[in-house]
């Protein structure tokens, strides 16, 4: 039986720029947005970073309005995949960037620990159960007027 979707809620355009800066991906790198949205995190890793971007994400509409953006603005280093977050092997990502519930964050565990030594796991608001965080960054958002956390993991 089919999962329920998991509900499109953004991260703030500031909250994504300290994501962005904390995982710093190389030209040369893979990072995957679970739960990509409307392509906020891909599109600004790829413009800012360079780096190759994949977005997953379930909900036909936002996929459609990410490869509309993704056109417009030129990019060829980013894409989006219409998928299910639980049955995409990102494992070979080095970055991997989210804003899931702990719930979900449980779930997708088994994948977390299968990825190669030194990648990033850079998750919005909520901590991965099981793992330990390198780092934990408080920042104040702007946008939303509410602070936030940004927990980043380094794989060993």
């Amino acid at each position: 039986v089919g999962r329920r979707l998991i509900p499109f809620v953004p991260s703030p355009k500031d909250v994504v720029e300290k994501m962005l800066d904390i995982a710093s991906p190389a030209p040369d790198e893979l990072l995957v947005d679970l739960g990509s949205g409307d392509g906020r995190i891909v599109l600004s890793a790829s413009r800012k970073y360079k780096c190759w971007s994949i977005g997953i994400e379930k909900n036909p509409r936002l996929v459609e309005l990410t490869r509309r953006k993704i056109l417009s603005m030129g990019l060829d280093r980013v894409t989006v995949i219409r998928g299910d977050l639980y049955n995409y092997d990102f494992t070979n990502a080095d970055v991997v960037t989210l804003y899931l519930l702990p719930d979900v964050l449980k779930k997708l565990y088994p994948k977390f620990v299968k990825m190669k030594k030194d990648a990033r796991i850079v998750s919005h608001d909520y901590g991965v159960p099981g793992l330990i965080p390198a780092e934990i960054y408080e920042v104040n958002s702007i946008e939303t007027g509410k602070r936030h956390k940004i927990y980043l993991y380094i794989l060993r």
